[in-house]
């Protein structure tokens, strides 16, 4: 999908003054994430439209939101988890997908999954929550024996907290086949997050061009 189309179809957004503020753009790709985790799964899926995710950490609806671009240009339904209950009920009103304030540790994804009928090949999964130990936490919660997910960009917050969760992380997914492509993505020069794909889902020839370790999360975007 070209960026003209993209531009053109958030435009028609009848929220369009409310986000306009946070349109991102590497080269001449328009994104809404931090670091591109959005144009990350768009490029691992091929511009993939009505798509399923699962974010952990929904946080503002618009601003460094890792779904918003995947929800109102690809058509992507799904459901996000936000402690803030602020947060929460902002999001819910600006955003056709659900956002359900919870305690991301605890939370039943399985029940909330099979209540939105996803399918057992879930798109995307976010998981974007602090601190370290709880991010894990809620990683591990994740029905992993019901579901697979064909994209996941995972925040470890290393250069904050060290690599001790970062590393757990990891052996949790590779232990359950998953291929890390990008690990300690930097924001800004800070290592903060590892993306991960499916890789009985998404092809060598489309992971390995952003296959790095420790780069700018723009570089990824521009090699």
């Amino acid at each position: 999908m070209s960026n003209t189309i993209v531009l053109d179809k958030l435009r028609r957004n009848k929220n369009y003054s409310s986000f306009s503020k946070n349109i991102r753009t590497i080269g001449v790709k328009n994104y809404f994430s931090q670091a591109g985790q959005d144009l990350f799964v768009l490029a691992m899926l091929n511009n993939k439209e009505n798509g399923t995710y699962l974010e952990i950490g929904g946080a503002d609806p618009f601003d460094s939101n890792n779904t918003f671009l995947l929800e109102s240009v690809f058509g992507w339904t799904g459901f996000s988890i936000e402690f803030n209950a602020e947060l929460s009920a902002k999001y819910s009103k600006l955003r056709n997908n659900i956002c359900i304030s919870a305690d991301a540790t605890i939370f039943d994804y399985e029940a909330q999954a099979k209540l939105l009928h996803f399918p057992s090949q879930i798109d995307y999964l976010s998981v974007d929550i602090d601190p370290a130990e709880n991010t894990y936490a809620a990683l591990i919660k994740c029905p992993f024996n019901q579901y697979r997910f064909s994209v996941i960009t995972y925040e470890h917050d290393a250069y904050s907290s060290g690599d001790a969760y970062a590393n757990l992380s990891r052996k949790f997914l590779k232990d359950r086949g998953y291929r890390l492509v990008a690990k300690n993505v930097k924001c800004f020069g800070r290592a903060f997050e590892d993306w991960w794909v499916d890789p009985k889902i998404v092809a060598d020839s489309i992971w390995m061009p952003y296959q790095s370790e420790d780069a700018e999360f723009s570089s990824i975007f521009c090699n």
